[in-house]
Formats: C-alpha cells, structure tokens, sequence
C-alpha cells in the first residue's frame, strides 16, 4: 500500500498562512524518515524546531528484498568475540540487528548478488566447511569440504545459477607453487590446479575479480596483479600502491587505490589490452562501496550521491565517505570532515551486500 500525508485541518485554518516551523513534531519526525542524509541536512537548517527533529528509526522489514529501504548496498559486519551480526544501511545511517545464528564461528570469504561465502574451520575433522548464506532469505547452500583454508574466493554468478563457479586461492600455497581450487555448483569435488611462482608473488587476501573468463588477482606486498586463466598459463603486471582494492563495472574493472596513509584516495580503470590503469577524474553518475570481501559500484538514484566512495569506515556512530569532489572523508551525519582517514575506525569482519530478487 502506499503511503501519503493527507491534511484534516479545515480549509480556512490552512489557508492563514502557517509558518513552516509550527508543524507539529510527530509529522516532522515521519517527513525526515523518509528522506536521504543529504536531503537531511537541508531539512535540519530551515529552523531550529526541524534542526531538533528525530526521524523514526526504519525497522528491518521482515523481506528487505522488497523493500524500497534496501535498495542499496549495507554493510554487514559481525563482532567477532559474540558473533553477533549488524546490517548498516548507508543512506540512512542507521544499524539493524541480524539473527544469523547460522553464522557463528564463520568467516566472509566473498560477497555478492545478495549472498554470502563463508568458511568455518573444524578443529577436530581438520575439515574446512564452505557454504552460501543469504542474510535475508535465511536460504542455505553447503559445499564440499576441504582440507586447506582460503586465502581468498569469489563466485561467478548467484550460487542458484548452475552455471555458478567458485575459484579461491588455498592457503597452502608457498614461494614455490599458487594453488587454486575451482568449483562448479554441483560438483562433488574441489578440482585444483597449481602454477609456477618465481618467490615474488605474496597472494593478497582480497578476492580474485573475474572478468571475461579471467581472475585478477593483487599481490600482497609489491601491489602486482597476477592474471589467472584457467585455461592457460599466467602473466605479471606491477603496481606499486598502498592499498587497492578491485571491483567491477559493466564489464570493467576499477580499481580503488588508497595512498599516503588514506590522505587520497583515486579510482582508476583497468586497460586489459595494455595492461595499465586509466586514472577516471570523475565517476561519472556511480558511486562505490567498497571493502575487502565485496565491493560495488551504484547508479545512484538520490541527488548529490554520484562521486564518492563508501568504506567500511566509522566516524563515532556514522558511516563515512570519500568524496572525489572535495578530495576528503566526510561523515554521512554530522559535519566531520577531514583529508586523512588513518584514524577513523574500521570495521574488520564485515562486507557490502545488496538484497536482491
């Protein structure tokens, strides 16, 4: 059903010329919970009663699926020592608790199409347990087991999909050898497949992206990317950047790199021809969550989102931001802004994810 603000005051009390300010606080408080941050601060200067104003908080719908509130990446975070999980949803700011008891003891290897990856160690079996989780439905999908942990993983399309493949990067891989683990949803055994390392190449714990076929995998300590096919044989590419993280749009891989000690943060894409980065000016109208298990890039659909950057980043209770226009991390509530984001606090355990149909 939708919702609308239907006025019961006589004709002529309405027509007297009210002022803005003496709207009544309970009407206040639903306008503000139905608008954006930025849609927010405006709201919050047109007088000192609407400055004071709460929105109601908007609770977890039982289906986030369909509902118009998570239209949007959130990040889902755990804290570790009581595995308890978080949803935050960026647009309005606000934490929601998620009873995910099928989580515990769990690690998020990857994210995307609204599900998870996750891994959990057995001590007693020296068994490695993966599965698909999806936070929302509550839908669960296990997969064979193995012996080695990963290092990192990612997944081709929804694990619904038969046409859905899992690649990770096992973490017995040594100096000498890489060792990859592929596979195909409904298969009953990982099938493996080991290359050639010179000593050079460190694997990075952020997942493999897949484009066209091929997995781009970083290099932890020199910031190399290292080419996967698994078809055939691989080849090197250096980058030299602090920190890097990668994601894919349309058909595209951008790259995040975070220099300085987080004093800048440029976005550049990916020229598989050449094998170089293209530093972008602008993102044009998208605007990027990122973090190291799952990043996405939006179109966005709210004014004066498109250009920035959204981490797994707090600044007291707010989420945080990187705006491509001023150069700084802003919060999304509140007026923090600054050029350095080392100090801001950083959520370890946790990953974007968007509900999807």
């Amino acid at each position: 059903m939708e919702e609308a603000l239907v006025c019961l005051q006589p004709r002529e009390l309405v027509e007297t010329g009210r002022c803005w300010s003496d709207l009544p606080p309970d009407l206040l408080s639903v306008i503000a919970s139905k608008i954006f941050f930025l849609a927010h601060c405006n709201f919050k200067l047109v007088c000192k009663s609407w400055n004071m104003t709460s929105p109601i908080p908007q609770p977890l719908p039982s289906s986030p699926v369909e509902s118009p509130y998570f239209n949007s990446p959130c990040l889902m975070y755990s804290s570790w020592g009581n595995n308890s999980w978080k949803l935050f949803h960026s647009l309005y700011n606000q934490l929601y608790d998620l009873d995910c008891q099928e989580l515990m003891d769990a690690e998020i290897l990857f994210s995307k199409y609204g599900w998870l990856l996750m891994s959990r160690s057995d001590e007693l079996d020296e068994l490695i347990t993966l599965f698909f989780f999806n936070p929302f439905t509550k839908q669960k999908i296990e997969l064979p087991t193995t012996t080695s942990s990963f290092i990192s993983a990612c997944f081709t399309f929804p694990p619904t999909s038969p046409d859905c493949t899992v690649v990770g990067i096992f973490s017995g891989s040594t100096i000498c050898t890489i060792d990859f683990g592929l596979l195909k949803i409904g298969e009953r055994e990982w099938k493996s497949k080991s290359f050639k390392n010179d000593g050079y190449f460190i694997i990075s714990s952020c997942p493999p992206l897949c484009c066209n076929g091929v997995y781009y995998c970083l290099d932890d300590k020199s910031r190399e990317i290292y080419v996967f096919d698994p078809m055939e044989e691989y080849k090197w590419q250096w980058v030299r950047y602090n920190k890097y993280i990668e994601t894919k749009v349309e058909g595209d891989i951008w790259g995040v790199f975070i220099i300085e000690d987080e004093r800048r943060v440029s976005v550049k894409k990916l020229d598989s021809s050449q094998m170089c980065w293209i530093e972008l000016e602008t993102l044009g109208n998208k605007c990027l969550y990122v973090s190291s298990t799952g990043s996405f890039a939006e179109t966005c659909i709210v004014d004066g989102m498109a250009n920035i950057i959204y981490f797994n980043k707090f600044h007291g209770k707010s989420g945080v931001f990187y705006s491509l226009n001023s150069g700084m991390y802003h919060s999304v509530v509140g007026d923090f802004a600054s050029k350095e984001g080392y100090r801001l606090a950083e959520v370890d355990f946790g990953t974007w994810i968007k509900p999807t149909v």
